[in-house]
């Protein structure tokens, strides 16, 4: 169970006495912030590309621009003005984009601007994305990108399939649904060409795409999350590396994935590399397969245990058949790898003490001395980073949590770092209000003697001798849990990071592990505590917590016990009422492994922290969020412990949108989350926030005739949904 990336749990602390809070940061102010891409720097390093989203409450409609940045003093200049366009990359030095096609329904064109000359350089039969390509030494590039496939290796197109007359689905096997999405009888492939470069424009070299995983039966990239992280083109040769699981085992409930290696010229099956045997033992998830400079290395991530999302990546390197482990006993887990620009260094993103940091690791293992060492890391958290021409110089997209995506420059070599863009530079509103000192963390040490990590969040109006909220989440931004806002409308944010969570060593996050009502809440205890006697600023009778995911868990099992009677209300968005429902998930491998075993097998393991054996202690307000297309937890998880809450009489709302997964997407949707999440902690701890009005007035306000037209389809559910809106939290 990842804890620190997967839930969030917020401690929220309010003022001594009815508080007028100042208009500052807002969730409509976060909401209509723009969303910028990491940065994809060119081929020699001069130039980058990135792309920037912006939702608008006035016009109910999201902007798309693409735009260049200068990696040397951060200037930005428009890359293209088409907001149709999917997404944008480069072929050699010339920019390149996908967009739905101009001439045939359901497919896609591939666009390539050359200076002042724009045109379209070949035509996909279906939807396609994630392009990747390498430029060889013939000057010819070759490309794979990532399309949904029939069985047979065809490329499958929504709007030429032939028509269903019945909605029916009939399943002999695992999955059925997954995330928030049915299985369907198509699956991810790659399907790779070849653009040839004459009389200065590219195109196709042959008439053809091919499917470099026909008929193998695999899958890639991985549902539902995986990316171009997925895979890589060689630099050197014609073959593709990416991941897919072993289509022998079931998919629910094992996590085994491998790294196969293929022809981008189709005709030969993908060889698996790394499939456990006497040479090599690890058996789990495998991802960010990356090839070296001069095609001969082959460097990827691999979990050592099939069953467990959570356990620690290691660092291999594939050459000549051979497989090599790298510092095995490095008690950190990166979710990335890649290579300097001369092969000699390997490059990995791993979280670290509450923040992700950029690593770096030689090579070559004769040469390696300890383990990895910082780079960069010490504020905020890296997204990605780009190695820029053949330098030692990396392009580097962070975050914080008081600042959306930024851009630094780095010289691995001398440690040197610049930001050359900076989006708290450009604006005087928004989040460019926010401060840095306004973010501080402390540890509290168990009696084990293992310590506790938390952060803590104050309004950038904070004065001595008055009392505010508490927070807990990793040092980021996020646009669905973010600290900054909560600490705005007047609260100390305190974002505790209990057991289980990532970036504190194996054991730490291991350890939660048949204890998720144990040794996790014991902490949460241990914090609140140490909080209110360290923080004097704090009112202990005026507290609310608030979690999502298996942070929902821990709100209903705090609820049922003592801590819960502390707060003056609760929160739980998407969260697990009954442990014993955990067989109506998908990914069954989550349950199996935390709860030692199966439900067949260790029915008691299920029933031990059970929120729902409990539930004649609820006593504590709670407001209930739970969306219809989370199929993570189900939406029975959220109205079971509602009813059990009316049936009580104890003071509860419950939010539920029809169109949301296991988060809230959509900025409108989201508005109205804060609206209610936000109204509903204030009415408990007695903070009068009438600048919060106009945020509350715009989520509540009719839908204009488009979104009513696009909401149709799921008329009943949001019939239901609406008798609750103007009066529900979260």
């Amino acid at each position: 169970m990842k804890v620190s990336t997967g839930w969030v749990l917020q401690l929220l602390l309010g003022s001594c006495s009815v508080m007028l809070v100042p208009a500052t940061f807002t969730p409509k102010d976060l909401l209509s912030e723009p969303r910028r891409s990491v940065a994809a720097p060119n081929p020699d390093g001069t130039k980058a590309l990135f792309t920037t989203t912006q939702y608008s409450f006035e016009t109910h409609s999201r902007n798309k621009t693409f735009s260049f940045l200068d990696p040397k003093n951060g200037k930005v200049s428009v890359a293209l003005d088409d907001a149709s366009a999917s997404e944008i990359f480069w072929i050699g030095d010339s920019i390149a984009f996908l967009k739905g096609s101009e001439d045939t329904p359901g497919g896609t064109d591939l666009w390539i601007i050359n200076g002042d000359s724009k045109y379209k350089a070949a035509m996909f039969p279906g939807s396609v994305s994630g392009f990747q390509s390498r430029q060889h030494e013939d000057g010819s590039v070759k490309f794979v990108v990532t399309a949904s496939a029939y069985s047979n290796g065809t490329m499958y197109n929504s709007a030429t399939a032939p028509k269903k007359y019945t909605s029916g689905r009939v399943y002999t096997s695992l999955f059925v649904r997954h995330w928030d999405t049915y299985i369907e009888e198509w699956r991810n492939n790659l399907f790779s060409g070849s653009l040839s470069l004459k009389d200065g424009a590219w195109s196709l070299s042959a008439t053809r795409f091919v499917n470099v995983m026909a008929c193998a039966g695999l899958e890639s990239p991985i549902p539902p999350f995986g990316g171009t992280d997925n895979y890589d083109t060689n630099p050197k040769f014609d073959i593709v590396a990416f991941v897919a699981k072993d289509p022998e085992l079931n998919a629910a409930i094992n996590t085994a994935s491998y790294v196969y290696i293929a022809s981008l010229k189709g005709g030969e099956a993908p060889k698996p590399i790394n499939k456990p045997s006497s040479n090599h033992k690890p058996a789990g998830a495998s991802t960010s397969p990356t090839w070296s400079p001069d095609g001969k290395k082959l460097a990827f991530l691999q979990m050592p245990e099939n069953g467990y999302e959570s356990d620690r990546n290691q660092i291999f390197i594939y050459e000549d058949g051979k497989i090599t482990s790298l510092v095995p006993d490095w008690d950190r887990s990166p979710a990335k790898v890649s290579w300097s620009s001369d092969g000699a260094y390997l490059y990995l993103l791993a979280e670290e003490y509450g923040r992700v940091k950029l690593w770096v690791l030689p090579s070559d293992p004769k040469k390696i001395e300890g383990h990895p060492k910082v780079i960069l890391g010490n504020e905020g958290s890296i997204n990605d980073y780009a190695v820029l021409g053949n330098s030692a110089k990396l392009l580097v997209s962070s975050t914080s949590v008081v600042s959306p995506t930024y851009y630094s420059v780095l010289n691995a070599m001398t440690g040197d770092v610049k930001i050359i863009f900076d989006p708290k530079a450009q604006s005087t509103t928004g989040s460019a209000t926010l401060k840095r000192s306004q973010v501080d963390d402390f540890w509290v040490t168990r009696k084990d003697g293992v310590k506790i990590h938390s952060w803590i969040i104050k309004p950038t109006f904070f004065q001595e001798g008055k009392k505010y909220p508490l927070a807990a989440w990793v040092d980021s931004w996020s646009t669905r849990w973010n600290p900054a806002v909560f600490a705005e409308r007047g609260y100390i944010v305190i974002t505790p990071n209990p057991t289980g969570s990532t970036g504190y060593g194996e054991k730490f996050t291991d350890a939660i592990q048949n204890d998720w009502g144990g040794a996790p809440y014991n902490d949460l205890v241990k914090v609140y505590e140490y909080a209110l006697k360290k923080f004097k600023f704090i009112d202990e009778d005026r507290t609310v917590a608030l979690g999502a995911s298996y942070g929902g868990f821990m709100i209903n099992w705090i609820q049922g016990n003592p801590l819960g009677k502390k707060f003056k209300a609760l929160v739980c968005h998407d969260g697990c009422f009954s442990t014993m429902n955990q067989y109506s998930s998908e990914e069954l491998w989550f349950p199996m492994r935390d709860f030692g075993g199966s439900m067949i097998t260790h029915p008691q393991n299920y029933a031990r922290w059970n929120p729902a054996n409990l539930i004649k202690n609820w006593s504590t307000p709670e407001l209930i969020i739970h969306n219809e297309l989370d199929y993570r937890l189900p939406i029975s998880e959220g109205l079971a412990p509602f009813n059990v809450l009316q049936e009580k009489g104890i003071p509860s709302k419950f939010l539920t949108f029809p169109d949301e997964n296991h988060w809230v997407l959509n900025p409108e949707n989201s508005l109205l989350w804060h609206s209610e999440v936000i109204g509903w902690i204030n009415h408990w701890v007695g903070i009068d926030d009438k600048s919060f009005k106009e945020t509350r007035d715009i989520a509540l306000q009719k839908e204009s005739r488009d979104l009513v037209d696009r909401a149709q389809v799921h008329a009943r559910a949001v019939k239901h949904e609406l008798v609750d809106t103007r009066r529900t939290d979260m």
